[in-house]
């Protein structure tokens, strides 16, 4: 079976820009990527334990980009090569948690 990284991580990084626009996300903003990433991180190690309610589309939004988000990294371990052409958003989160993590 053949897979289309390339493709794929820019369907993901399209949903991403998509997700960003709903939740108001400057990608250029450096302290708010910051911020982002250590929400996303957080919510990965089961410290942000909210759950979406059913109705609520901001938290919903939230958990939408944290998902994809997860989607995005899972993608680029497996893709060989796949760091090559990485678009706005994909370098906006990689500057990010590369930030808070040392």
């Amino acid at each position: 079976m053949f897979i289309d990284y390339d493709r794929t991580l820019h369907q993901i990084e399209a949903e991403l820009a998509r997700v960003g626009v709903a939740m108001g996300i400057d990608w250029a903003d450096e302290s708010r990527m910051r911020a982002l990433a250590k929400e996303v991180l957080d919510h990965w190690s089961g410290r942000g334990t909210e759950q979406a309610p059913r109705g609520d589309r901001r938290l919903a939004t939230r958990h939408t980009f944290y998902g994809l988000v997860a989607l995005l990294v899972l993608t680029l371990q497996t893709a060989p090569g796949a760091t090559d052409d990485a678009g706005t958003v994909r370098v906006a989160l990689s500057r990010a948690f590369t930030s808070i993590q040392g």
